[in-house]
């Protein structure tokens, strides 16, 4: 087969151009977990596991996404606190979910099942009633029934949710010729509240990983931490910081996630700037069965074909032909 070369303008021109290429895109199934971290323990203190399958359909040119949560564990144990039960009758009620997805991977403005999420929730709420009776009940009962009868409160309580947040984050964008641009990512970091504004560098790899993906990788600000995170024995005029790491993984044929890492680390400094970590967050996102990839070709309009290398044909006179210069972007 004859090597494919590409310039280094085109390269940069397919890489600025990337979109979702949906055909044969088949349901993926995502193993998810958010763990919580106090001071600088490898152990956590609270942790949250469950798995998504995510299937993207095409129906007249529009995109519609549905999400299917289940097998949520908690500290590794199914819910049994009444708290945890309820609010898994919720996710229950909720998913699955389907929400609008355009060909650059954005979307989640608008939810396309709603009867069915409303009609779903009336029948956990029965559930729960049958079950349990008391005024706390009633009035948790009430209050989320607000939510779930009010398409914009319950669009809003979707964004309150990590996976959603990064999940919908701009990745597939015009990265300009050095595949680097200024970013925000929001993100729901202290509960109940609208997500953080994130601002940051965000930046795509040229060249595909070993696995069948390519990396676009985000990493914010240094930024004052909210309050929610001062711990209470800091003294007042001690300032608490934190900074957001994400590392995408889409693959290299539908340019569709595959991986999903985010690091959320809070901390203060001592009189000579060092971090002291105070606690952290970590965020996994990893597709299971990857396998599938092991087979497939590259399409010869990818922008990874010559795994982001630009080759020049050799100089007949001897002289450099600046293969090295051309590759330093």
């Amino acid at each position: 087969m004859q090597e494919i070369n590409l310039s280094k303008k085109e390269i940069q021109s397919r890489l600025n151009n990337l979109r979702i290429q949906p055909q044969n895109l088949e349901a993926r199934n995502y193993g998810v977990s958010i763990k919580y971290f106090e001071t600088k323990n490898d152990k956590w203190n609270k942790r949250i596991d469950y798995s998504v399958r995510v299937e993207l359909n095409i129906d007249k040119n529009n995109g519609v996404v549905s999400f299917e949560k289940k097998h949520v564990m908690i500290n590794q144990h199914v819910p049994d606190l009444i708290n945890e039960i309820f609010a898994n009758k919720i996710s229950e009620a909720l998913y699955p979910i389907e929400a609008n997805m355009n060909e650059k991977g954005l979307g989640g403005s608008y939810i396309e099942n709603y009867e069915d999420v409303l009609l779903r929730w009336k029948n956990k709420k029965e559930e729960i009633l049958k079950k349990y009776q008391s005024e706390a009940v009633t009035h948790f009962l009430e209050k989320t029934s607000k939510i779930f009868n009010n398409i914009n409160l319950l669009k809003q309580s979707l964004h309150n949710d990590w996976f959603w947040n990064l999940f919908f984050h701009p990745k597939l964008l015009h990265y300009g010729d050095n595949r680097t641009i200024e970013k925000t990512l929001y993100l729901s970091i202290v509960p109940y509240q609208y997500p953080f504004r994130f601002t940051g560098t965000q930046y795509i790899e040229k060249i595909p990983t070993n696995y069948h993906s390519f990396l676009v990788t985000y990493k914010s600000d240094e930024v004052e931490a909210p309050s929610y995170f001062r711990p209470k024995n800091i003294t007042d005029n001690q300032k608490v910081y934190m900074c957001l790491d994400v590392f995408f993984d889409l693959d290299l044929y539908h340019h569709f996630p595959i991986h999903t890492r985010a690091y959320l680390t809070i901390y203060s400094k001592d009189l000579n700037k060092k971090k002291i970590q105070i606690r952290r967050i970590e965020f996994t996102m990893y597709q299971q069965n990857t396998s599938i990839y092991e087979n497939k070709n590259l399409s010869n309009k990818s922008a990874f074909i010559t795994g982001g290398i630009v080759r020049l044909p050799p100089n007949e006179w001897g002289f450099d032909n600046f293969e090295r210069v051309a590759n330093d972007w």
